[in-house]
C-alpha cells in the first residue's frame, strides 16, 4: 500500500504511552545490536532497504548503521541513498548530502510508493520497457532461442513483481497484446481468440506457458497483499502496526478483490475469501494455488468453448462433427501429458542441433495449437493416394516413405543410449528367450535380477481409422499411448514369458507414445529408471538426467 505519515504516540502525545516491552521492535534483539525502536519502519532485502521515522530518530539510526558498518569494513554509499521529506522540514545534520526526493514519488525494491498519479508514471513506463525488450526479442534470427528467451524474460516474468505491488488498479492487458505479437513476429502465426488463449495456458495444460498478465494481476496482489501482511510484525513499529494491517481500508486490495476478471472463477474467489478471513495464504503459495485453479478453469471453458465452436461452424456434421470435437480434447490432453512438451523451450546443456529451425518451430507450434498446417488440402507425396489435409491428420498416420519406422529406431538408439551410459549394458534386436528366437525385444538388459525387455512403438492419437484412440487420448494425457500398449502390446510377449523357466525373473514394458508426446505410464517409469541410472555414473541429478533425456527422446 502507498506509505503515509504516521504519527507515533509518544513524539507529539504526552499522554501516550511507549511501545510495550518485548514488542517487534524490540523482540529478540542481543545486546549491543542496531535498534529500530525509534522508527516507523525498517525493512531489508539483501543490500536494499528502507527506514521511515522522525528525521531526529532517522539520523540516530543512520549514524549509528554506518559506525557499524564501517567497524567491519564496510561503507554506505549515499550516493545511492534517496530521502524523502514532508515539505518545508528542517533536515538533521546526519542526513545531510543524501539526494532528496518527493514523498509521492518513493520508490522501494523497484516499487512505487508514493501517490497513485506518481505510481501509474512508473508502471507506464516499466511496461514500455518491457514492450521494448520483447520486441527486441522478436527480432532475433533464431526463432527458438527467441521463443525460449520469450517465455523465461519477457512478457508476463518481466512484470509480475509489479502486478504483485500495484495489482489490478492498472490494466496490464497491453503486456498480453505486445507478447502476442511478438509470439506472431516469431513464428510468423497469427493467433486467433481460441489459439492465443490455449497459448496462455501452462505448458502442463497443454499451452505454451505465455501466461496472461491482465487475468493474473488481482490474484498477483491478493497473494503478495498476504505474503507482506505476514511480514509486517518484523518491519513496523507495534503503534503503526493496526493501521497498517486494515486491509479493508487498502484501496488497491480491495481493487484486486473486486476484478471483474475474477468474477467468473467461483471456486478460486472462494478460496481466497477462506484465506481471508484465516488470514492463511497457504504458506506464500497463494498466488501458485489460485493462479492454478484459475488456469485448469480456462481450460475447461476453453475446451467447451473449441468444440461448441465447431458446431456452430456448420461445416461437420452428425458423426464427423462429434469426431473433430474428440479430437480437440485429445490433442489439448495429450499434450499436457508429462515430458511431452520437453522439445517446446530447449535445453541450454543439450546438443546445439537439438533446437527446432524457424520452419520446423512453426509447424510445431501450429499442431499444438490445432492451427492449420497448409493453406489447402493436397494429394500425399508420399502414399500418392491419401489427402494430406491442412491439419496434418493423414501427415502424421502415413505408413509410405519410412518415417514412422525411422522415427522408431531413433528412439529406440536414444533409449539404448542412456541404458548404456547407466551401465545397464542393453542389448538392441537380439534374442533373449530361450524358448524361441522369433521375437527380438527392441532393447533388453538386467536390472537388479529382473531380465527386461522394451518394446517402442509410436502411436497417433488423432488417426481416423481408429477414433477409439482418440477417445481415450481425451480423457487423460497418454490415454492413447495407454490404449495401443493395453490392445497391441503387452499380449505380445506375456505368452512368452510365461514359458521362460522363471517367468518372475522376466519384465515386458512397452515403450508407448504418441506423435504429441505423451507416453504411456509404464514408459515414463521405467524411462526414469533408465536416466537415474545414467545420473549416478555421470556425477549429475536424477533430475537433471531425467530433462536431458526426455529432451532428446523429443526431438527424434
Amino acid at each position: 500500500m502507498p506509505l503515509v505519515p504516521a504519527q507515533a504516540p509518544g513524539s507529539g502525545d504526552p499522554a501516550a504511552s511507549p511501545p510495550p516491552a518485548g514488542s517487534s521492535a524490540t523482540r529478540g534483539a542481543p545486546e549491543g545490536a542496531l535498534s529500530q525502536a525509534e522508527l516507523d519502519l525498517l525493512s531489508f532485502f539483501l543490500d536494499d532497504g528502507a527506514a521511515g521515522g522522525e528525521l531526529d530518530s532517522l539520523g540516530r539510526w543512520l549514524r549509528d548503521f554506518e559506525d557499524r558498518a564501517t567497524a567491519v569494513g564496510l561503507s554506505l554509499n549515499r550516493g545511492k541513498c534517496r530521502l524523502s521529506v514532508a515539505p518545508g522540514a528542517t533536515i538533521p545534520e546526519a542526513l545531510q548530502g543524501i539526494e532528496t526526493c518527493p514523498l509521492d514519488e518513493i520508490q522501494h525494491l523497484g516499487v512505487p510508493c508514493g501517490s497513485p498519479e506518481k505510481m501509474r508514471v512508473f508502471v507506464d513506463e516499466a511496461v514500455k520497457g518491457a514492450e521494448r525488450k520483447m520486441r527486441m526479442i522478436a527480432s532475433l534470427p533464431d526463432a527458438h532461442v527467441a521463443l525460449t528467451l520469450l517465455k523465461f524474460c519477457a512478457g508476463f516474468v518481466s512484470v509480475v513483481h509489479l502486478m504483485r505491488a500495484v495489482g489490478a488498479v492498472f490494466d496490464f492487458a497491453c503486456i498480453d497484446q505486445a507478447t502476442q505479437s511478438c509470439l506472431a513476429t516469431i513464428t510468423g502465426i497469427e493467433t486467433d481468440a481460441s489459439a492465443w488463449a490455449l497459448a496462455s495456458l501452462p505448458v502442463r495444460l497443454g499451452g505454451l506457458g505465455l501466461h496472461s498478465c491482465a487475468d493474473t494481476a488481482a490474484i498477483a496482489h491478493i497473494a503478495a497483499t498476504f505474503d507482506g501482511e505476514a511480514c509486517l510484525p518484523s518491519l513496523v513499529t507495534p503503534y503503526v502496526l493496526p493501521h497498517a494491517m486494515l486491509l479493508d481500508e487498502d484501496d488497491t486490495f480491495l481493487a484486486s478483490l473486486d476484478d471483474p476478471r475474477l468474477a467468473p472463477f467461483e471456486t478460486v474467489l472462494e478460496k481466497i475469501q477462506n484465506a481471508l478471513q484465516a488470514r492463511d495464504n497457504y504458506g506464500g503459495r497463494g498466488q501458485k494455488v489460485w493462479s492454478a485453479t484459475v488456469h485448469d478453469e480456462r481450460r475447461k471453458a476453453l475446451i467447451i468453448s473449441m468444440t461448441e465452436e465447431l458446431g456452430r461452424s456448420g461445416q461437420l456434421q452428425g458423426s464427423a462433427l462429434a469426431l473433430k470435437q474428440v479430437q480437440v480434447r485429445a490433442r489439448i490432453q495429450s499434450c499436457s501429458g508429462q515430458h511431452a512438451s520437453a522439445w517446446l523451450y530447449g535445453n541450454a546443456e543439450a546438443d546445439p542441433k537439438l533446437w527446432l529451425s524457424p520452419a520446423e518451430l512453426a509447424v510445431a507450434i501450429r499442431l499444438r495449437l490445432g492451427l492449420p498446417i497448409a493453406p489447402m488440402p493436397s494429394i500425399c507425396r508420399l502414399c500418392g493416394t491419401g489427402s494430406a489435409d491442412v491439419d496434418g491428420v493423414h501427415a502424421r498416420s502415413c505408413f509410405s516413405g519410412g518415417r514412422r519406422t525411422r522415427m522408431h529406431n531413433a528412439l529406440r538408439d536414444v533409449i539404448a543410449d542412456f541404458a548404456r551410459r547407466g551401465l545397464l549394458a542393453p542389448a538392441v534386436e537380439r534374442p533373449v528367450f530361450s524358448n524361441t528366437e522369433r521375437k527380438r525385444p527392441d532393447i533388453s538388459y538386467v536390472r537388479d535380477g529382473t531380465t527386461v525387455v522394451l518394446d517402442v512403438a509410436v502411436t497417433f492419437p488423432l488417426q481416423p481409422s481408429n477414433p477409439q484412440y482418440a477417445k481415450r487420448a481425451a480423457e487423460k494425457p497418454g490415454g492413447a499411448a495407454t490404449a495401443y500398449a493395453t490392445a497391441v502390446k503387452e499380449g505380445k510377449y506375456r505368452g512368452i514369458i510365461d514359458n521362460e523357466p522363471n517367468p518372475r525373473e522376466w519384465l515386458a514394458v512397452p515403450l508407448v507414445v504418441d506423435t504429441f508426446g505423451a507416453w504411456c505410464p509404464g514408459a515414463l517409469t521405467e524411462l526414469r529408471q533408465i536416466a537415474r541410472k545414467s545420473a549416478l555414473r555421470e556425477d549429475r541429478t536424477a533430475s537433471a538426467a531425467c530433462q536431458d533425456f526426455f529432451h532428446q527422446l523429443s526431438f527424434q
